[in-house]
């Protein structure tokens, strides 16, 4: 085993690369090379993206060295970058909007350190940027998922297609419910939000698209005389943010049509224990995350569970089932996200 200086080494420079491949990303350099049939200079790259030579070339060189694109020259010994099929392939995938990860934590540093202090406050909301981030995220991620709802919950396509009333809890900038909207025009959506300003952003968005309508809803404390009920619930990386998700899903529980409601949530679904997943450097970033992100987004009150995003797959089933969820199945989605499908 690689010693603590060693492996605390490869995480520092992996850091730093990670800050150049965002700029090369923000910068358009890496989609030059996306759209490039042949290896480029830093020259030609520069003069495609308006950009100053002497900056593209030190990032590419940066990228170059750590072994993220190729590097060839010529008889002149002049220095080409190029990325190979393969490569391309996999920038088109998710891993495209992951690149800007780095870049959400750098302008809420300060903010999420004075969480840490006794004296400091107990948490700090999702910023524009935050949510600018999952935005892009799930641009290459709506048909993923989208597919594992329609193939993990039964009968959904059908039911879907026929005409029922669906909800999304904490839909963000509403991608994915816009999507599910167009794809089916003769069910009823809702968006729902706790914040004003995405809820009209949506609007502003997808207010073109008739079956969806637009509420603002504290998922932890949903309103007692509410009548409407719906056939299918869903939601994507919500509950684990929640300061209070026990109270959550039974609101959601509720909401649900006797006998033939369901509730559908894709979620992190680590194994919950730091011990079980040492060496999974994707874990250990879901960790980082939570330090930033996740916990300071849902530790709003003093009582509230700040789970995490490593809160693990079990203590979402329990959670699911403490709510009056009596069938919990769960499904794969990716390598750390699983689907819930949960039953009353």
């Amino acid at each position: 085993m690689a010693s603590v200086t060693e492996r605390l080494t490869n995480v520092l420079n992996s850091a730093c690369v990670a800050f150049g491949v965002s700029m090369a990303k923000d910068t358009g350099i890496l989609q030059a090379l996306m759209d490039s049939e042949r290896p480029l200079t830093s020259q030609e790259i520069a003069d495609n993206k308006s950009l100053k030579e002497r900056y593209v070339r030190e990032i590419l060189s940066s990228l170059g060295t750590a072994e993220l694109l190729h590097m060839t020259t010529n008889e002149k010994g002049q220095l080409f970058f190029h990325l190979e099929e393969d490569d391309k392939k996999a920038l088109k995938s998710p891993l495209y909007g992951f690149i800007s990860f780095p870049l959400v934590f750098s302008p809420i540093y300060e903010q999420v350190k004075s969480c840490f202090m006794l004296e400091g406050p107990l948490g700090t909301r999702y910023t524009d940027t935050v949510h600018n981030f999952i935005d892009e995220m799930n641009v290459s991620r709506v048909d993923i998922y989208s597919s594992l709802f329609l193939e993990h919950t039964d009968e959904l396509k059908e039911k879907l297609e026929s005409g029922i009333q669906v909800i999304e809890f904490g839909s963000g900038r509403g991608r994915l419910i816009a999507k599910l909207a167009t794809m089916f025009p003769n069910s009823t959506f809702t968006t729902s939000e706790n914040v004003e300003k995405l809820l009209d952003l949506q609007r502003e968005r997808w207010g073109h698209i008739p079956n969806i309508s637009y509420k603002l809803y504290d998922l932890c404390a949903l309103p007692e005389n509410l009548t409407e009920q719906y056939d299918w619930a869903f939601c994507v990386d919500v509950i684990h943010d929640l300061p209070k998700p026990l109270e959550a899903l039974k609101g959601i529980c509720n909401l649900l049509k006797a006998g033939t409601g369901v509730f559908t949530f894709i979620d992190v679904a680590s194994s919950g224990s730091p011990i079980e997943d040492k060496g999974n450097m994707s874990v250990a970033c879901f960790y980082s995350a939570g330090s930033f992100l996740c916990i300071p987004e849902s530790y709003q009150h003093p009582d509230s569970m700040a789970l995490g995003p490593c809160w693990g797959r079990q203590t979402a089933i329990n959670l699911a089932t403490a709510a009056g969820f009596q069938d919990v199945k769960d499904y794969p989605a990716d390598k750390l996200q699983r689907i819930f499908v949960c039953k009353p």
